[in-house]
């Protein structure tokens, strides 16, 4: 059973903890994953989308500016070649530069193989004259078995702006696959236009769609790119899931040890509380067996005493006699005690008035002051203060008490008894100046058995404390040594009650 216990309480404590975080973190960690792979497409996609935009920009701007000055070379076929040979030879990322008729078909240009070759369509015509503008033909050309490349062409516009031809360039892609792959290496992506047509395919065999691939627009032309989210898990974020799981289990078994120390702390305050009750009711049987015994004899061996003590008033003969009946007095206090120690207390309360039952304690407290040279402060409330109680148990605990606090006093120090009411409570204070307690001894105080005398059975303030709770009330007590030791009694309160005159004093 106890091993049984101890692996529920591993399973629950360390376990159990270490599974849900590392679930937790591992989910969080995968979408912080997923979340940075996707930041490091988007920042790829951004630089390579910037860098199509360039060249198409560029391009587009370098023809419409070579169309101006071209239109005036018309039909000189050597200037117009030599025109667009320079064109090809300033720029590695041009594939061929070709002279166009207004019907789209190929006059000169860099590579002779496209001569008299229709190199763009009508629909794209139409565009460029509407627009004036340079055009981008959206499909990939195959012509040139070296290059893959895409063509950029701008209309050629006489003084009435009527397009005369166009000037073409071929695009060579595979410049562009290389810049690309310098900008940023290791990265999966593809271009397409918007029919489908796909003009690059870096990295990429087979391609599958949303959620591993994100689309960035160009601003130049109305393609597509896409940027595949890298599959490699980040090592740095593993170390830290591994680090995790490592301190987790730590911690938690830590936290398992001092659970663990706690239960068996626990075990043995319960262990110690069992064996006091134990012993308690091993007491309260045999006290309730004997009592009637003992105090019987007692009771018979007092009164002989008590006629001797008449019948031989000699001095040395009384004092044998004072010390009989005071050891007497001390055996029948001490049954006393373990009668009440016996079992629950079943009894009948009473009303009384704390004041009265004061009253008839004063002169017994006060006689034991003067005997002992201590002085005595009395502060008592002028009306009546109700209880329900015992008169003769309430007695013994308020003497009992009073009895400490005169035997830790030294000779000329003040005991102060208080007796007032706050907030529906009966208080009794009893105020010593004695030499105090520790904090370790007023935690044990109240415990079976404890007692700091020499001569002590450690049960006084244990019944005190048992009679003041069968009032349903409670007793404390608060110390610092050198300071003395203050002990509150708190009654619960009675109101309004018809009988209240009966006990004015």
């Amino acid at each position: 059973m106890k091993t049984r216990h101890k692996f529920t309480t591993y399973l629950l404590i360390v376990i159990l903890p270490l599974i849900i975080l590392s679930i937790i973190y591992w989910m969080y960690l995968e979408r912080s994953i997923q979340k940075e792979r996707r930041e490091q497409a988007v920042w790829a996609g951004t630089v390579y989308q910037e860098y199509i935009d360039q060249v198409i920009s560029e391009t587009k701007e370098n023809l419409e500016l070579l169309s101006l000055s071209s239109s005036v070379l018309y039909m000189d076929d050597k200037k117009t070649e030599h025109l667009m040979k320079w064109i090809k030879d300033t720029d590695s990322r041009y594939a061929g530069v070709y002279w166009l008729n207004q019907d789209g078909v190929s006059i000169s240009g860099t590579n002779k193989h496209f001569n008299n070759y229709h190199l763009i369509e009508q629909d794209d015509i139409k565009r460029a004259v509407k627009t004036q503008k340079a055009v981008v033909v959206g499909t990939q050309e195959l012509y040139d078995p070296d290059f893959n490349y895409f063509s950029i062409f701008a209309p050629i516009l006489d003084h009435d702006k009527k397009a005369q031809g166009f000037l073409l360039a071929h695009i060579r892609l595979d410049h562009m696959e290389k810049i690309l792959k310098m900008l940023s290496p290791g990265h999966t992506f593809r271009l397409e236009t918007n029919d489908k047509t796909r003009i690059l395919n870096i990295n990429a065999e087979e391609f599958t769609e949303h959620p591993t691939w994100v689309d960035v627009p160009l601003t130049e032309v109305d393609w597509k790119l896409s940027v595949k989210i890298p599959d490699k898990i980040n090592t740095n974020n593993m170390n830290v899931f591994l680090m995790l799981v490592f301190f987790t289990f730590f911690f938690t078994h830590i936290i398992y040890t001092f659970v663990e120390e706690l239960i068996v702390r626990r075990n043995t305050k319960n262990q110690k509380l069992l064996h006091d009750k134990q012993k308690i009711d091993f007491v309260g049987t045999l006290a309730a067996s004997t009592a009637h015994e003992i105090k019987n004899p007692l009771t018979g061996i007092k009164g002989l005493v008590q006629l001797l003590v008449e019948k031989h008033p000699e001095e040395q003969d009384q004092f044998y006699y004072s010390v009989i009946m005071k050891e007497i007095e001390r055996i029948n206090s001490i049954v006393s005690e373990f009668l009440i120690l016996g079992k629950p207390m079943v009894q009948t309360l009473s009303l009384y008035d704390i004041r009265s039952i004061i009253a008839e304690l004063r002169p017994i407290i006060e006689s034991e002051a003067r005997h002992l040279n201590i002085e005595v402060e009395w502060n008592i409330v002028k009306e009546p203060i109700l209880v329900h109680c015992t008169k003769d148990q309430l007695k013994q605990v308020i003497l009992n008490i009073a009895k400490n606090g005169f035997e830790a006093m030294e000779v000329g120090k003040k005991l102060r008894i208080r007796i007032h009411h706050e907030n529906e409570r009966a208080k009794i204070i009893i105020i010593d100046t004695g030499q105090g307690l520790n904090e370790q001894d007023i935690g044990k105080v109240f415990e079976p058995f404890y007692t700091s005398k020499k001569e002590g059975t450690g049960l006084g303030l244990f019944v005190c404390k048992r009679i003041i709770e069968s009032f349903n009330g409670t007793i404390e007590l608060t110390s610092k040594p050198l300071n003395g030791t203050t002990v509150t009694i708190s009654l619960p309160l009675i109101n309004d009650h018809p009988c209240i005159e009966e006990f004015h004093l």
